[in-house]
């Protein structure tokens, strides 16, 4: 059975975290999990949408350098600095509850390794002066709906600005709602002008899509594809399954197949 351990009230919605066979999850104020972490084993991603941004990880030579927008109970965080110990990661996170609820309950640790800003996500991409980011990932959702800088094409043109030329940025969006995807979709379309390729997560309404600021490293991709097998065994993912996807679903222009 569910137990709640902590309830209480963020900037603008409720903020809630259980646990239950082992795994605790925080939600703003709806059913959704907005993240899920098994306390014995933070590493490992639970909920399958994180599991196929990591395949962003695939399409940089040698990622250390990254962005994350968007914190939740930190489950990308754990993950980066357990498979990259010789990585640095950046966290962006608008709510200070948040960041705190992350340490406290999800026990996110306090490391040389680990920069929180407390920032509003459009403010830091103007302002951040350092960039050099080789790996970006977008996650920032309210209570079940994508939260509205996911429409704005200016923080994506900003966030691949904070990249590195051979950079990739992963971006989590839902489909639920077809009209407000198109949006969002359009608005990747425009930053990028078109450099852009997406997965949609299987049996969910998430789908990943990734951006890149000069441009599609397809040879890149076709090396993962080979290499896949060994990045399966060392992550503990599918990615080749990740990959046949990302081939799959990018045959076509993704706005053209989009709007027919």
């Amino acid at each position: 059975m569910e137990q709640v351990v902590f309830a209480g009230q963020g900037e603008a919605h409720a903020v809630q975290i259980t646990d239950e066979d082992g795994l605790r999850s925080l939600r703003f104020g709806s059913e959704e999990r907005q993240s899920c972490i098994d306390l014995r084993q933070p590493q490992v991603l639970q909920l399958a949408y994180t599991r196929w941004m990591a395949t962003a990880l695939l399409l940089h030579p040698q990622p250390e350098r990254f962005l994350v927008v968007g914190l939740g109970g930190g489950a990308l965080p754990h993950f980066l600095l357990h498979h990259f110990p010789q990585g640095h990661t950046t966290v962006v996170e608008k709510e200070q509850l948040v960041i705190e609820l992350a340490h406290g309950f999800f026990h996110l640790p306090l490391s040389p390794r680990l920069d929180i800003r407390h920032q509003e996500a459009l403010h830091f991409a103007r302002t951040e002066a350092d960039g050099g980011f080789q790996v970006a990932f977008l996650d920032i959702f309210g209570p079940g709906a994508m939260a509205p800088a996911l429409f704005d094409a200016e923080l994506y043109r900003l966030l691949l600005h904070q990249l590195t030329d051979d950079g990739i940025l992963a971006i989590n969006l839902w489909s639920g709602d077809r009209s407000l995807y198109r949006q969002a979709l359009e608005a990747c379309d425009a930053a990028s002008e078109g450099r852009m390729l997406s997965m949609a997560v299987k049996k969910r309404s998430n789908v990943i899509v990734l951006l890149f600021p000069k441009a599609v490293p397809t040879q890149r991709i076709k090396a993962a594809q080979k290499q896949s097998p060994q990045f399966q065994q060392r992550f503990g993912l599918d990615f080749p399954l990740y990959l046949k996807r990302l081939r799959r679903t990018n045959r076509a222009p993704i706005l053209r197949t989009l709007f027919g």
